[in-house]
């Protein structure tokens, strides 16, 4: 095991942790708590993914897979070294997370609220939210500590296209609207440590293709992404928009279902028929963003192609399940909440080369089967301002981010329950995420 590891990650036979518990939170929080288990994983079969690698795989099969195939769960060390320490004379403010979240239309003002502010409870000192015009003024009423720019605009247009010979009316964006919001919002994505795309985006034709070039935007210069909810759709709707580096996906199970049939009608595939097989087969077939599969237990998939030492091709897939004990009670706002605390933990991770390399290299101790040369793709990241990582070790560090920001909102979302049971709702997991962050990762009193 892994010494002072937290291994949340569930088989069909792995005992429940007391971590949670009185005393085991001391023992975590004294990095003495023991692993509970470790992650299923298998090693891909061929360089080409197809769908019928992933019917051929049931969850059963991959969670009972042999140890050689297994990849380790991060340990409390490994997690640890995603969270900064807190230092008043080497940090300004800023520097321990400027998140963005664009989402919030005239409909859904909340989702943007909940995702935002849980990232500044998560630690983060910066949450930004860019929002359609008419949602602004409600989003700011909800809490003085975000900053709102309500640039977004929403419309849409009727024209008339030729299809088959035959006029066809069709509803497509506003492009000047488009350009004009591009025009504002551009300027602020250059600030971002994270961005979510998607909480309460809305199905708006304009909303819709500003996102998207967001997303292509933040994409592009290698700003960390989480898409969730109507982000998700646009993504489908133009699934080259992102592939492997510092992107998450998390889709909830009906999502997760139309997005990977959806990749496998305009392939020809046959659609996965598993809830890990549809994760990894998101994943693969979009060129490696990691997917958080949401659920009774939460799957973090990657399946990328990663260099060997001798210069070929080779599949790397890996998963992790994360099943701490969260909250039994569903109601809305909780995937909002965990695409903050996702951010959170992105932002910090690549806050620095040191930081990050320093999750590659723990990775890399884990992965000891797999014949590539970690610090020579280092040396090759470059330094200073120009700093960028493979995009494959990127995306495996987003799968270390990813699985904290699942572990993080499941015990806060517990411990919301435990004092609201039925009435608990997303505000309450919320203001669980400070305690939480303080339980798994403390600041002690001579820290800053």
């Amino acid at each position: 095991g892994n010494a002072g590891g937290c291994m949340l990650t569930a088989t069909a036979t792995a005992s429940r942790s007391n971590l949670f518990s009185s005393t085991g939170i001391d023992g975590f929080a004294r990095r003495r708590a023991s692993d509970v288990s470790r992650a299923p994983a298998r090693v891909a079969r061929s360089p080409r993914r197809r769908a019928m690698d992933a019917n051929n795989e049931d969850d059963s099969a991959l969670a009972s897979s042999s140890s050689s195939q297994r990849w380790e769960s991060p340990g409390y060390e490994t997690l640890r070294l995603l969270v900064p320490e807190l230092d008043s004379s080497r940090y300004h403010k800023g520097q321990a997370g400027k998140i963005g979240v664009v989402g919030g239309c005239s409909e859904y003002t909340g989702a943007p609220y909940f995702a935002a502010m849980s990232a500044l409870r998560m630690g983060a000192d910066l949450a930004h939210v860019f929002c359609a015009e008419g949602a602004g003024q409600v989003i700011k009423s909800y809490s003085p500590e975000l900053i709102v720019h309500p640039y977004l605009r929403e419309g849409r247009k009727e024209v008339t296209v030729t299809v088959d010979g035959e006029a066809v009316h069709a509803v497509t964006y506003d492009e000047e609207a488009v350009f004009e919001a591009m025009e504002r919002v551009t300027p602020w994505l250059h600030r971002m440590d994270a961005l979510v795309v998607g909480p309460g985006l809305g199905r708006d034709p304009t909303m819709s293709e500003i996102a998207k070039r967001i997303i292509a935007f933040a994409h592009e210069r290698d700003v960390p992404l989480v898409i969730d909810a109507d982000g998700l759709r646009v993504l489908m709707e133009d699934q080259g928009l992102i592939r492997e580096g510092h992107v998450v996906l998390t889709p909830n199970k009906a999502e997760l279902d139309r997005f990977s049939a959806q990749i496998a009608r305009s392939r020809g595939d046959p659609p996965p028929t598993t809830t890990v097989a549809r994760a990894r087969y998101v994943t693969s077939q979009l060129d490696g963003p990691v997917v958080v599969a949401k659920g009774e237990a939460d799957i973090v998939a990657l399946d990328v192609i990663v260099e060997s030492t001798d210069g070929a091709a080779m599949p790397y897939r890996r998963h992790l399940v994360c099943d701490e004990p969260g909250s039994p009670r569903r109601c809305g706002g909780q995937g909002d909440v965990l695409a903050g605390a996702i951010a959170v933990f992105l932002a910090w991770a690549t806050r620095s080369k040191e930081a990050e390399c320093a999750v590659v290299r723990r990775l890399a101790d884990m992965d000891a089967d797999v014949d590539t040369d970690v610090e020579d793709l280092i040396a090759k990241a470059g330094e200073g301002p120009e700093f960028a990582l493979h995009p494959s070790l990127a995306s495996a560090v987003s799968v270390v981010a990813a699985y904290a920001g699942c572990l993080v909102t499941r015990v806060a979302a517990r411990a919301a329950f435990g004092r609201k049971r039925r009435s608990m709702l997303a505000t309450d997991v919320i203001e669980e995420l400070g305690d939480t962050m303080q339980r798994l990762f403390p600041v002690y009193a001579d820290e800053g």
